[in-house]
């Protein structure tokens, strides 16, 4: 039996309890979350204390993690003051498809209707959010994020850190570098390196 702690206690956490709560195995069950802040998740109608806040929670030895914050350099930020990737459970939502042949790092949280195409990677405590796609021979680094119906086309290279808005497309064989962002909608067409930012479509920097 594992009890989760949800890391953060925003809309995102909001969203995995919803998806997974219902399906988890017998005997497994959220029991609360851990935030640095005053968001009450009781305020919309979830039954889940507040057990504290990051930089002093004490895991039981039953307990997994489950990283509910979606910005990359909170996550970053997260995992070095929680005890690394190795703190964190993997959560694959029944309803997305994850090829045999994926690889999948530590504390990745795959979302309903996601998919994660054959042979594609990703790293540690990746977010692929509901309805997005991880193309065969993708590669996501560490702690990226795709929101929402974002596709990530075949042979895409992703370097760490970077995040996608919802609906983000990127072209076939592409390579987008570390600490990027790439807006709602946006259509990448060409690879960028580490730092841009890119929105539109096509895509072009900000």
């Amino acid at each position: 039996m594992t009890d989760y702690v949800l890391v953060g206690g925003g809309a995102f956490a909001r969203e995995i309890h919803d998806w997974f709560a219902p399906d988890l195995p017998e005997g497994d069950r959220f029991v609360g979350y851990l935030d640095d802040g005053d968001r009450p998740m009781a305020a919309f109608g979830r039954d889940l204390p507040q057990l504290g806040d990051t930089r002093a929670y004490a895991l039981a030895p039953n307990q997994r993690l489950v990283m509910a914050v979606a910005g990359p350099a909170g996550k970053v930020a997260l995992a070095g003051r929680l005890g690394g990737p190795d703190a964190f459970a993997t959560l694959l939502h029944p309803r997305a498809w994850v090829s045999a042949s994926a690889r999948l790092g530590r504390g990745v949280v795959v979302g309903p209707f996601a998919d994660v195409s054959a042979d594609s990677r990703a790293g540690d405590l990746v977010t692929i959010n509901a309805h997005s796609g991880l193309g065969h021979d993708a590669s996501l680094g560490d702690f990226v994020t795709l929101s929402g119906y974002v596709d990530l086309t075949g042979g895409v290279t992703v370097g760490p850190r970077s995040f996608f808005g919802s609906g983000a497309r990127v072209l076939p064989r592409l390579s987008i570098g570390a600490d990027c962002t790439v807006g709602a909608g946006a259509v990448v067409v060409r690879g960028c390196e580490d730092g841009v930012t890119l929105y539109a479509a096509p895509a072009r920097r900000l």
